[in-house]
């Protein structure tokens, strides 16, 4: 199946220099930065609270100094970068080029709207940079109104790139294998829905940072399935076919921005993740385990010692025996059986050789990866990380390598152990190769009869609906459209993809009809998404080449009420329930995009220091230019839902004259600070909020104009991209 995930033209994903023997009088060439004490998790727990912190022996020589380490390195990043024939020029940030500079946002006079945003300063880029690491912060819920102590830290790692134009290069040790326990913990040995969706997840983060600052992001993960494999009964090979996997899948999933390290890398045994056959691999093994701990481990090093003066070794060791006692539930134990004080012996001393082994791979992280921004799946004090969920889930944070991931009808993602998910209210769904791979809630929705039907939840938000056999030639004529109605209410938007007859006039337009009760404009039912070619300021910008704001549709087709109480006549916006859209040609890869903006998403993902309840009383007005004289007044920033009664964003992202040579805007909260427009706009365009798709010639989608807002980027004029729209109510 196509991937909708986005892959912008950007700069290419950097590929890592081999780093030199370690030494102490010698700045590798992997380093971005100084070197400094680090810590590291082992990426094997599922436990959050724990962290393992392990202090490096080694320091940098300052034979050569910081700077010109800093700027070495980063030259051979730009070299390699630089080499990509086929890159395309970089697009000025999305985010960005839309902040409008008000001196002062909350005073009475008005922003005229002709300027174009003043430059940036290089503080402020770092600024914005920082503010998206920190919405994808993991934040304990009695930690979220606290100041963030760590953020100056993080300013000055990102200062060092953003100063040279380069992207943030970004490290996180995770994803070593699947758990032992195949039995009651995880689905199989090989990446499933859950790798795919942390995947995205992390693409979403070097995308959004791309939206702030255009050379973007790059994460590298570093295995360390070798490190503690087998210690735990897991084989090089299972260890060997789990990486290749998920490396295979972040390709089909379109995650360029990903890039994947082995413990050769580590050692200065490769260049970069260049292609190796599993021979190699297993032939390599056990040398590239016992080097790192011959070559990282601190001499004289006891876990014993460690684990008693140091209390965050405590709390790790403490997590390593609370995750073992459900990972080697499974596994045959020698002499079996064994009384519970001999199993707790067992639990000790694995979880002491693990110990020693990370702290081996933590020295070898921080020394090979160092100025890198040190990304962790576990809570921690931020002292030299930051902590994330590679997950957007809902109730306790677990990896995808230690549960399955559960999907509500909604789209909703919470994460658990396989065997207690309810056979009763979810079905076990698999990929196309056969392989189990998440629970679905179970739904009659899921149930069309007559077609064999692929539901294919897409992050962050919507689900594609395709035929599982690519032969099958299943007609839009005979889709059940109270369905798609239905889960489009409940995770839009609702995509059909792969079906017959989407652009025959005719049956599309009927199918509306069955969908609801058709909403017509003044030109008719349907209206022709595209270029007009029509230069006239007062023409739409929904038939220019132009990109859109952030809005609802319907807000601006009025309609002359009596207000039954005050007997006032005022203009009522008259908002369809319901877009429904076919592809009559596809959108270019990465031009034209249609933006997808869920409220459910946008609440769960609300930045820290905001509420619901800051939130769900503001209103706000709309000037337009072309009813500048006629303004909307006292509009409800949260709505509720007409079917579920959740709360819904409804919103008019402001248009400055500067930005359209059409018809723009003045949007005001009337009853709250004007920095709620910020935090609006920053919620909307977040990559885990927002769906950024492009269409395929031949797609239906439909999308609740309620729960939804939407937009599109500009495209390039003459590529013939072309809507069809209906709305219907």
């Amino acid at each position: 199946m196509t991937s909708t995930v986005q892959t912008t033209a950007s700069v290419p994903a950097v590929r890592l220099m081999a780093p030199e023997p370690c030494s102490s009088s010698k700045t590798l060439p992997l380093q971005v930065g100084e070197t400094t004490a680090g810590s590291v998790d082992s990426d094997l727990s599922d436990d959050d609270s724990i962290l393992v912190k392990c202090e490096s022996d080694s320091a940098t020589s300052e034979s050569e100094s910081d700077g010109d380490a800093l700027e070495k390195n980063l030259d051979v990043v730009k070299q390699i970068t630089s080499k990509e024939s086929n890159t395309t020029s970089v697009p000025t940030p999305i985010i960005a080029q839309q902040v409008p500079p008000e001196a002062d946002p909350d005073t009475e006079v008005a922003y005229d709207g002709k300027r174009p945003p003043v430059p940036r300063s290089t503080a402020e880029i770092c600024e914005d940079i920082v503010g998206v690491l920190a919405r994808y912060r993991l934040v304990q819920q009695s930690d979220s109104s606290k100041p963030w102590g760590a953020k100056g830290k993080f300013l000055d790692q990102v200062e060092k790139f953003v100063a040279r134009q380069q992207p943030v290069l970004l490290s996180l040790p995770a994803f070593p294998f699947k758990s032992p326990n195949k039995a009651t913990k995880v689905l199989g040995a090989l990446p499933d829905k859950g790798e795919e969706v942390a995947l995205s997840h992390l693409q979403g983060l070097c995308l959004a940072i791309g939206d702030v600052y255009a050379p973007g992001a790059n994460v590298f993960i570093v295995s360390d399935g070798l490190v503690y494999n087998d210690i735990l009964g897991v084989s090089d090979a299972e260890v060997w076919r789990y990486g290749q996997a998920l490396r295979k899948m972040a390709k089909a999933s379109g995650c360029d921005r990903v890039n994947f390290l082995r413990l050769r890398n580590l050692l200065g045994e490769a260049d970069d993740d260049q292609p190796q056959t599993e021979e190699e691999y297993l032939k390599g093994a056990s040398h590239f385990r016992s080097s790192i701990i011959e070559k990282y481990l601190p001499t004289g090093f006891d876990p014993e010692t460690h684990i008693a003066k140091d209390p965050d070794a405590t709390l790790t060791y403490r997590g390593y025996i609370k995750f073992l006692e459900t990972d080697l539930a499974a596994r045959p134990v020698e002499g079996e059986p064994k009384s519970k004080a001999q199993m707790k012996k067992l639990y000790e001393e694995t979880a002491k050789k693990m110990m020693v082994r990370g702290k081996a791979f933590a020295a070898s992280v921080a020394q090979n990866l160092t100025g890198y921004i040190r990304l962790s799946i576990h809570a921690s004090t931020e002292t030299n990380k930051l902590s994330m969920a590679l997950i957007p889930q809902l109730g306790r944070t677990f990896t995808p390598w230690h549960s399955a991931l559960v999907r509500a009808v909604d789209g909703s993602i919470t994460m658990s152990h396989a065997a207690q998910v309810p056979a009763l209210t979810h079905e076990l769904i698999f990929d196309n190769e056969g392989r189990p791979s998440y629970f679905r809630e179970r739904s009659s929705l899921f149930n069309w009869p007559g077609m064999d039907l692929d539901f294919n939840y897409v992050y962050p938000t919507g689900i594609i609906i395709t035929p599982r056999d690519p032969k099958s030639r299943y007609s839009l004529h005979n889709v059940h459209m109270q369905k798609v109605r239905a889960l489009s209410e409940a995770c839009s938007p609702v995509v059909l993809r792969g079906f017959t007859d989407t652009t025959d006039q005719h049956t599309f337009e009927s199918k509306a009809y069955d969908a609801g009760k058709v909403a017509p404009w003044v030109f008719g039912i349907r209206q022709a998404v595209k270029d007009a070619g029509n230069n006239n300021a007062m023409a739409n910008t929904v038939t220019s080449t132009e990109a859109m704001p952030m809005h609802y549709d319907g807000m601006f087709f009025l309609k002359k009420e009596v207000d039954p109480t005050t007997g006032i006549e005022k203009s009522v916006a008259q908002v369809p329930r319901f877009q429904y859209f076919t592809a009559v040609t596809p959108s270019p890869p990465g031009d034209g995009m249609t933006l997808f903006a869920s409220s459910q998403l946008f609440f769960q993902h609300l930045s820290p220091g905001y509420t619901f309840e800051d939130l769900r009383h503001l209103k706000w007005s709309c000037r337009h230019s072309s009813k500048w004289d006629d303004p909307q007044t006292d509009l409800s920033l949260v709505v509720p839902h007409p079917t579920n009664q959740k709360p819904c964003i409804r919103w008019h992202e402001p248009w400055y004259k500067w930005q359209t040579k059409f018809s723009h805007n003045e949007i005001r909260i009337t009853n709250g600070e004007q920095r709620y427009k910020d935090l609006i706009r920053e919620m909307l365009y977040d990559r885990r909020v927002c769906l950024y798709f492009n269409f395929e010639q031949g797609d239906i989608l439909v999308a609740d104009n309620v729960s939804m807002m939407h937009t599109r980027t500009s495209f390039t004029a003459g590529t013939g991209r072309e809507l069809w729209r209906i709305h219907f109510n």
